[in-house]
């Protein structure tokens, strides 16, 4: 009884030993996954900065030909300024959008970790057009690596998608879309039957 007594004072604490063993490693594991997490939620968050940005660039450059020169000019005769120049869209404008978000994300990096850049990104931006005014859309597709879901065979590449929706309105061209559609609608007679539309509705 003795014997046992003493066996029994020579290992104890082995049990704490053989569970700090064995969850240890799976806390480290655990806190290094969040801190991909978080590098990857931090890569998001720029890239919806970005897609702001973005957005806000394609709406200025739209709205002002003078931003899409690569120098400022002083001969206006060479940039178009023209009324109504919105109508047909302004592919140039969606262009220069492209290459500045490009611009931004090869700025990114990775963040805390090496291996995590945005990869095989897809850049939307297009000029949405309706007559009276105009927005500025952008989004992107883009991908990103979390490199401890391989240990257990998953998929460590994920896609994510992000877009923004800003105005594109320059003032003195909204006036005269505006100017424009009231003369036209007084031209072909619109504008009478519309009032007497409104007229015999407020009546009833």
């Amino acid at each position: 009884m003795t014997n046992f007594k003493e066996i029994i004072k020579k290992e104890y604490g082995a049990v704490e030993v053989i569970e700090a063993a064995l969850v240890f490693p799976i806390v480290i594991f655990v806190v290094i996954l969040l801190m991909f997490l978080g590098n990857m939620f931090y890569q998001q968050a720029k890239m919806d900065a970005i897609a702001i940005r973005g957005a806000e660039y394609l709406s200025a450059v739209y709205t002002n030909p003078l931003l899409l020169e690569d120098s400022i000019t002083t001969d206006c005769t060479e940039v178009n300024v023209k009324p109504y120049r919105y109508l047909l869209g302004n592919s140039e404008a969606e262009s220069k959008a492209k290459d500045q978000i490009e611009k931004l994300i090869n700025k990114t990096g990775t963040g805390l970790f090496s291996g995590m850049k945005i990869n095989g990104t897809v850049k939307t931006c297009k000029i949405k057009n309706y007559v009276v005014y105009q927005t500025a859309y952008v989004e992107i597709e883009y991908s990103i690596q979390l490199i401890p879901m391989r240990l257990f065979g998953s998929p460590s590449l994920y896609r994510y998608s992000c877009s923004t929706v800003t105005a594109a309105d320059d003032s003195a061209e909204f006036i005269r879309n505006i100017d424009m559609i009231m003369d036209y609608s007084e031209e072909y007679g619109i504008t009478d039957k519309i009032k007497s539309a409104v007229g015999a509705f407020t009546e009833n």
